[in-house]
């Protein structure tokens, strides 16, 4: 299904942007063309629909509307994992090193509980900062890490190598190779 259809096409880079040294992957195009969207959420629901997931849990940012609709997909609670101060009442929090800046990453206390199996998801793996830290979270609270789903994979900048150190699977329907 994959191969049918140039999803790779419709993710533009943006060298240098938005500071010099970064290049920012624009998945607009994914969102814009409706076959992408149904392709892309109907190949992550194939793989997980199955699965012993739980719940899916998303990182706050554009990888948040592809989750909504897998969530709807897979009849999965979705919760978001957002940046510090975003969330109400009371939270939980983890300290996230990231490329672009470290960051807290807060998620609303109760939600998970012991013995939980979460898909974790995200919109693009790098340096894998971000999801090393919502695992720390997740598993804190008892959880056990499915796995982490991406759009994109980003090989060179090593998240995926990180988080398998810590015992975590990863499968991406993209790899962009290089920057």
């Amino acid at each position: 299904m994959l191969d049918d259809f140039p999803l790779k096409q419709l993710v533009t880079s943006h060298k240098d942007f938005p500071k010099k040294g970064y290049t920012t992957r624009d998945l607009s195009g994914l969102l814009y063309e409706p076959k992408a969207l149904q392709i892309i959420t109907d190949t992550f629901a194939h793989r997980y629909v199955d699965s012993p997931a739980t719940h899916l849990i998303v990182l706050k940012g554009r990888g948040t509307m592809f989750a909504a609709v897998l969530a709807y997909k897979l009849n999965l609670p979705l919760v978001l994992i957002r940046d510090l101060g975003e969330e109400p009442g009371d939270v939980l929090f983890e300290r996230a090193p990231s490329s672009g800046g470290d960051r807290t990453l807060e998620m609303r206390e109760g939600l998970i509980k012991e013995g939980d199996q979460v898909l974790l998801f995200d919109d693009i793996l790098s340096t894998g900062g971000s999801l090393i830290a919502a695992a720390a979270l997740l598993r804190r609270q008892g959880a056990e890490i499915h796995e982490v789903a991406t759009l994109i994979d980003l090989p060179d900048k090593g998240g995926s190598s990180r988080l398998q150190e810590i015992d975590v699977s990863t499968y991406s329907l993209m790899a962009f190779e290089g920057d």
